[in-house]
């Protein structure tokens, strides 16, 4: 046993155990720990706690503790919040079937976008555990079946490109008012001459969002006029068309862009952007003839939040350009925050598959470490490498936002960074689906890219921390993370799912997503918006743990992706 070992403790033992165990701490040396019984033992002055399951052990053992000085300091990436300690079996060739747990005392509780991790020493490096979760306040554990390994806790902070760099800025401009060009393909769908005849109300049941800082100065006077009138003639501005042009004029509509001729009274040209489903506004209350309403006019919040109340199909349904093609009743029938990026109607029907599959709109966050977890980009995972966000972004400008662009061409603005080669079908199809002259570029593309990396998932809100604790535990241990295997809880590029029933593109399954802010992301949750709550997606993949989780295991696994 190294002589700097503390004393060490053990509980949960048969009387006689512990009472060899007890002997043993007093006289400062390792502790026996049964095959049969396993032990919860405490040493390093009380900074470390290990808990060996009955029955993981190969043999009987005996388990030292060590603080080690002088141990490497952490990473670029990482911050050493407590001294690194040996955990030692002997004899070294015991080996664990099932892991122990780990429980270290950092030196402070980490601060959001802080994590708190356990990491173990290979060489100079610490790697950090898959598994690690915070109990409250500053107590980190791993798990591990490490016989002997060095362990300390580190705080790594998600990483991100600093969201006030200037290429940042630029991509979130470019995300929320650039079209490249789509304006002439929705315009001739019939998008501008609905949004003549869409009442404000109605357009705030199908998820629109209003920038406050672009209302106009008298809508946003009558909307805070609370006196009789005021509430009548708000009222009346609600319900009334003329509203909508005003608002999309002025560039309020979150995601719309006004092409008409400035003498035009009506919208005759209208464009949109990525804002339009993934951006969202703080809503603000207002008192209405009905009572006071909390409605999406507000200033906009840089979270990366999808926006879940956006129904994209049913707004394209309404057009006379769908209705014509007989396209209303599939576009109408995907539901709100859900869209088929291979339906016909993007760029001439490039990506169409023939089947019907709209999923869900995905988070914006984390990407800088989903990248070096391994995992590719979009939910069939296409994307993968260098410029693997520019090119989803250059594919989704152009093939679904019909943008003028030319993807996957040699006219394209970056190469495709796709992880296979697109076959011969798809490859014509996209040739004929290139603009004659493309206005997409790879600047504004990697402008993007760099605002995408900027957003970290949002702190966690509010969870039941011993559950969590047990959640975790269960969710490391009973098959979850074996498709959520990485520190982002994500898969890498071979975690694949399959989806009952899918067809076309997605029969091939999904690249399992990353949970990190997953309460934040919904609800619905699933691909395609099939869960109504995080409970109701636990309980779909219960059964799949071995064995089945539980009804208590379920709601402490939803409370563990709570804390995340």
């Amino acid at each position: 046993m190294p002589t700097s070992a503390r004393t060490l403790r053990s509980t949960a033992l048969p009387a006689a155990a512990a009472l060899a165990l007890l002997l043993a701490a007093c006289s400062d040396k390792s502790v026996q720990v049964s095959s049969k019984h396993g032990a919860t033992i405490t040493g390093a002055g009380g900074a470390v706690t290990l808990t060996i399951p009955a029955g993981a052990l190969s043999q009987d053992v005996d388990v030292s503790i060590a603080e080690v000085p002088g141990a490497p300091a952490a990473g670029a990436s990482q911050l050493a919040a407590s001294p690194a300690y040996a955990i030692a079996f002997d004899p070294p060739t015991a080996t664990l079937s099932s892991p122990m747990t780990v429980a270290i005392a950092a030196a402070a509780a980490p601060v959001h976008p802080q994590l708190g991790e356990v990491a173990t020493l290979t060489g100079a490096t610490w790697t950090r555990l898959d598994a690690s979760f915070v109990r409250p306040p500053k107590t980190v554990l791993g798990l591990s079946t490490a016989s002997s390994a060095t362990y300390r806790v580190v705080f790594r902070t998600l990483r991100t490109v600093d969201p006030a760099s200037a290429s940042a800025r630029r991509g979130f401009d470019v995300f929320m008012y650039e079209t490249f060009g789509n304006e002439a393909f929705f315009t001739g769908l019939g998008l501008a001459d609905l949004l003549n005849a869409v009442r404000p109300v109605d357009a705030v049941g199908l998820g629109v969002q209003v920038d406050l800082a672009k209302v106009p100065a008298p809508i946003v006077a009558a909307m805070l006029d609370d006196s009789p009138a005021g509430l009548a003639a708000k009222d009346a501005a609600l319900t009334d068309p003329a509203t909508t042009v005003a608002l999309v004029k002025a560039g309020a509509v979150v995601g719309v862009v006004d092409f008409s001729a400035p003498g035009d009274a009506a919208l005759t040209r209208v464009g949109i952007t990525c804002a339009l489903c993934h951006q969202l506004v703080a809503p603000t209350t207002f008192t209405l003839t009905a009572g006071r309403a909390a409605l999406p006019i507000g200033p906009l919040v840089e979270d990366g939040v999808p926006n879940v109340l956006m129904d994209a199909g049913k707004i394209l349904s309404l057009t006379a350009g769908a209705q014509g093609a007989g396209l209303a009743p599939t576009l109408a029938g995907w539901g709100p925050d859900r869209f088929d990026v291979r339906n016909p109607v993007t760029a001439n029907g490039a990506l169409d598959d023939g089947s019907d599959n709209p999923t869900r709109t995905p988070p914006i966050w984390n990407f800088v470490d989903l990248e070096a977890a391994g995992y590719p980009f979009g939910w069939d995972g296409l994307f993968a490498g260098t410029d693997a966000l520019a090119s989803q972004a250059e594919a989704v400008y152009h093939l679904v936002m019909n943008g003028q662009g030319a993807f996957g061409t040699a006219a394209g603005a970056i190469p495709p960074a796709l992880r296979v080669t697109p076959p011969d079908r798809i490859l014509s199809k996209l040739a004929g689906a290139a603009a004659a002259t493309p206005t997409i570029t790879a600047a504004k593309l990697r402008d993007v890219q760099d605002w995408m990396r900027s957003i970290a998932s949002p702190a966690p809100g509010a969870f039941d921390a011993p559950k969590a604790e047990q959640g975790w535990r269960a969710f490391h241990t009973r098959g979850c993370a074996g498709c959520h295997h990485t520190p982002e809880l994500s898969g890498d590029g071979a975690t694949i799912v399959p989806i009952d029933g899918a067809t076309g593109d997605l029969a091939g399954g999904i690249h399992t997503p990353g949970l990190r802010g997953i309460a934040k992301a919904g609800p619905p949750f699933f691909h395609d918006g099939r869960a109504a709550s995080l409970a109701e997606a636990v309980q779909a993949m219960s059964t799949l743990a071995a064995p089945p989780l539980t009804a208590a295991e379920q709601a402490a696994v939803v409370e563990y992706l709570k804390s995340l």
